[in-house]
């Protein structure tokens, strides 16, 4: 096996490396074998090597949905927050 000496520079946000860190450190890897790990998959699949479309369950921030009002048995959306241009609340009434 030859000895990995060459040098990647990247900058990334502190937090994202931390929690990145965290992650591979759970498997025993470093961030260095992290990076080799995902460059070698690449060259193997001829690509990244993962899917870049949008997931179907998309991650979102549990303190920003709308508490359930127990008198409707559901959240509910103040008046203004609904814009008939984007049809984002249309889907949600049945």
């Amino acid at each position: 096996m030859a000895s990995r000496t060459a040098e990647i520079k990247a900058y990334v946000l502190p937090d994202v490396k931390a929690e990145a860190s965290e992650v591979y450190s759970h498997w025993g890897m470093s961030l260095s074998d992290a990076i080799n790990a995902f460059l070698v998959k690449s060259i193997d699949v001829g690509g990244l090597p993962f899917d870049m479309r949008r997931s179907e369950k998309p991650r979102y921030d549990p303190s920003s949905v709308l508490p359930v009002d127990p008198r409707w048995g559901s959240s509910v959306a103040p008046a203004d927050m609904d814009d008939d241009e984007d049809d984002v609340y249309a889907g949600l009434v049945h």
